[in-house]
């Protein structure tokens, strides 16, 4: 074999670089597996004196592969809104041999480390949103409902606001993934379907009607108990849509419609002003 060939990285080793060629990667914790880091991608007038909202995305997966650029053009675009836009990389069982309650574990210490260092940053404390798919969304969401929430005495692990794709919203026995927990107990008491109440973020829900891994249905259910309950769960069902419907290598017009109904959300609930700025290039 030819040296430069067998020196070339992988196509897709190539593609994690140029995506994440414009963000300030840093590292948010050191566990016994190793460490994590998280991806900052910053708008283009953007100091550290600022108070921006922060967009904290985590992939999908179902909490087994690591895919720390799957949200790296929605970063690139909440940048270009004016907002800090940041991907997380958490702990995943094919690649550090941990259960999903590592990973929730993982997602709260991410926001919690965020919302500590918010001046090095420069992003308001208040305004930090969790968003996520699949198995992403559902840390985004143990991380605005689960009655533990990571704390450190002053600030707490829990994001501000929601934007949440292809959620997985029931870990339970009648949902899915409950056997890749530690035990029943784990997988119920962690589940967003067992932790509605009253006073939880405003949160969006995109969906796709061909969803294979939660029915819409359930998803629709599940946005009018929470409105039940008095809280803003915006539902936006898409025709014909499967999982990965919002991915921009998968169908580019329901990735820019998805962002754009993203932008018009924290708008209305007060994260986001309407003026747009470049990102850094």
């Amino acid at each position: 074999m030819d040296a430069n060939t067998s020196a070339t990285p992988p196509i897709a080793v190539l593609r994690d670089e140029v995506l994440l060629k414009d963000a300030e990667t840093i590292v948010y914790k050191r566990s016994e597996q190793g460490d994590l880091v998280l991806h900052c991608f910053y708008p283009s007038d953007h100091n550290k004196n600022d108070h921006r909202c922060a967009v904290v995305l985590f992939h999908g997966g179902k909490w087994d592969q690591s895919m720390s650029t799957q949200f790296a053009p929605q970063a690139l675009n909440f940048a270009s809104y004016g907002a800090v836009g940041i991907t997380v990389e958490y702990r995943t069982s094919t690649k550090h041999a941990t259960t999903p309650m590592d990973a929730i574990n993982d997602a709260q210490t991410a926001i919690l480390w965020i919302r500590k260092n918010n001046r090095f940053l420069g992003i308001d404390p208040e305004k930090i949103v969790a968003g996520g798919s699949g198995s992403g969304a559902h840390l985004a969401l143990c991380a605005a409902m689960h009655k533990k929430i990571e704390h450190d005495g002053f600030f707490s692990g829990a994001p501000n606001a929601l934007i949440l794709w292809s959620a997985i919203i029931d870990t339970s026995k009648s949902g899915i993934g409950h056997d890749l927990f530690p035990n029943k107990r784990d997988a119920r008491r962690t589940s967003p379907t067992k932790n509605i109440r009253r006073k939880l973020p405003p949160m969006l829900f995109f969906h796709g009607n061909a969803d294979p891994v939660t029915p819409v249905a359930a998803v629709d259910k599940f946005c009018q108990r929470l409105r039940s309950k008095r809280n803003i769960a915006r539902f936006f069902p898409f025709s014909r849509a499967t999982h990965s419907f919002f991915n921009f290598n998968v169908n580019q017009q329901y990735f820019v419609q998805t962002l754009d109904n993203a932008e018009g959300f924290l708008i209305e609930q007060g994260f986001l002003t309407p003026e747009k700025t470049d990102v850094i290039g």
